[in-house]
């Protein structure tokens, strides 16, 4: 890995620790790691979100060593608790919605690691202008 996709990924990481203290979603959660680790890793590499269900859960299950509807039960609680954590203003700016309760477990993982990307993109840009 090279030294740029290193900083990028520390950086996502970091700034993703920080959204889900924000929405009070705590790191000693129950699949607080996994959500973590699914939400990088589709900042990463968007191509992660299209078949979430069918490539990305079974290999996470193999990595956790849990089944895969163990994962799916997880991140699924996981994205009630940032649901949870969201004021009507705060879903708003991170959501880009009206009315939380309308958004699904993927919708929020990949909302999530949109803005991921594009904190990370702003970022290098204003690395580059300085």
């Amino acid at each position: 890995m090279g030294e740029v996709d290193e900083k990028k990924r520390v950086f996502i990481e970091e700034r993703l620790s920080l959204m889900l203290m924000k929405i009070r979603v705590l790191p000693n959660a129950k699949g607080y790691s996994l959500l973590k680790d699914v939400v990088m890793q589709i900042a990463l590499d968007a191509s992660k979100k299209l078949n979430m269900n069918k490539k990305l859960y079974p290999a996470l299950a193999e990595n956790y060593n849990i089944s895969v509807s163990q994962i799916e039960r997880r991140l699924k609680t996981m994205c009630e608790a940032c649901k949870r954590g969201l004021n009507q203003s705060a879903c708003e700016n991170l959501f880009g919605c009206q009315n939380v309760e309308t958004i699904s477990a993927k919708q929020v993982i990949c909302s999530l690691a949109e803005r991921l990307k594009l904190e990370c993109r702003a970022m290098i840009y204003r690395n580059q202008m300085a």
